[in-house]
């Protein structure tokens, strides 16, 4: 039997970007249950423990490579030779010695050169959208790589139409060499309905009422300060408040004062208990309380593609989302079923409005997930087609 080996280069990830960990996870997640044998996929990590409690078939051999480990000797030797040879020789060896022919979701410099195809994933242009959150330095760096990855790979993977209009209008990027592959993660439904979990998880984090559930880092063009801004006009028109429950990493790099500013505008506020901050909770923890929310809140001003809202729709949640492209793209389906509601980035009367809707009364078990398996499927199909068409194919179609 001939077997197709492919590649996907993973390292720098962190909990800094919660994002990314969890795509690159379900990617390995989906290949593993979705590919048959004629198929292997080699992930190259710096840290493999970002694998380790994943139960893999011998489809996906996981190598923790040190060359990937930042400012080991191997790493500083790495980097010194790409710049000298515009190549990553060191790296291309070992994707050589692993009989790889394909590197997908990643860019590996004179891997073309070298004779494999290589297929970058980039999950959107927010830098050059929206300059304002990123330091110049960081901006031009991001504009340069995209630039070499376009020149460099066989094409690019993107994660909307938005991020492949961005490509197209930014760096005049050929159409025809754009991926649009939308991610949709793997939940197990069944399990997240556990009444008995969820009561574990309400008396953990104390919940006593429904609620709305606001899943995104403090991370600054992610606009929390919206959601307090209308929950506090509602406060002042004197109508009850709904309670907002507030799951994410507290600290942003690019501003590191954010979330110490944000949390005295929430003292400010007086809001009381109405808007809860969590931080990072345990994974499962946060899926129990999106799953059992009375509705998902995204009121971010830019998005590459919404894991949260994602994670809503496979869980058959109603969305409340901020009017951006990516959000109208995400969400299509969920208009036709009166399932999702739009509000401007700016728009405090129109959140408020919304929020006044919003369920007081009642239980906190009133609103069981209705999973939607479906959701998962087409991304799996659209996966696993690009997969087998870039790795055995000289060419791509763009879905």
């Amino acid at each position: 039997m001939t077997r197709t080996e492919i590649a996907i280069v993973i390292y720098g990830l962190s909990d800094n970007w919660l994002g990314g960990v969890n795509y690159y996870r379900n990617l390995v997640s989906v290949f593993d249950g979705a590919a048959d044998d004629t198929l292997r996929l080699h992930v190259l990590t710096n840290d493999a423990g970002f694998f380790k409690d994943m139960a893999l078939s011998p489809r996906v051999r996981v190598h923790r490579v040190p060359m990937l480990e930042h400012r080991k000797p191997a790493w500083w030797l790495r980097k010194l030779l790409v710049k000298t040879l515009r190549r990553d020789v060191m790296l291309v060896r070992e994707l050589q010695r692993l009989s790889v022919t394909a590197v997908v979701f990643s860019h590996v410099a004179g891997a073309s050169a070298a004779g494999m195809r290589c297929l970058p994933w980039v999950p959107d242009f927010q830098s050059q959208r929206h300059p304002e959150y990123f330091s110049g330095e960081t901006a031009a760096i991001e504009r340069a790589r995209a630039l070499a990855w376009l020149a460099d790979g066989d094409g690019l993977v993107v994660s909307s139409a938005a991020a492949r209009d961005d490509a197209v209008a930014l760096f005049n990027a050929d159409p025809s060499r754009l991926h649009v592959l939308r991610f949709a993660p793997k939940l197990d439904g069944q399990v997240l309905a556990s009444a008995t979990l969820r009561d574990a998880v309400f008396a953990r984090y104390g919940i006593d009422r429904p609620y709305l559930m606001l899943p995104n880092q403090y991370w600054q063009h992610k606009n929390h300060g919206l959601v307090v801004a209308a929950l506090q006009a509602l406060r002042q028109q004197g109508l009850p408040l709904p309670l907002v429950v507030s799951t994410g990493k507290t600290e942003d790099l690019r501003r590191p004062a954010y979330f110490a500013e944000f949390e005295a505008s929430l003292r400010a506020a007086g809001l009381g208990n109405a808007y809860r901050v969590l931080g990072v909770i345990d994974r499962q923890d946060m899926l129990v309380l999106l799953a059992h929310s009375v509705l998902v809140l995204n009121p971010s001003r830019f998005e590459g593609w919404s894991t949260s809202v994602e994670e809503a729709k496979a869980l058959g949640k109603p969305v409340w989302v901020s009017d951006i492209a990516v959000h109208r793209e995400q969400t299509a389906e969920l208009l036709a079923r009166g399932h999702v509601d739009f509000f401007g980035v700016d728009d405090v009367q129109a959140l408020s409005t919304l929020l006044a809707r919003a369920p007081t009364l009642g239980q906190p078990d009133a609103y069981p997930p209705l999973p939607q398996p479906a959701v998962y499927k087409g991304f799996e199909r659209q996966f696993m087609a690009l997969l087998r068409s870039f790795a055995i194919s000289r060419e791509v179609a763009s879905p």
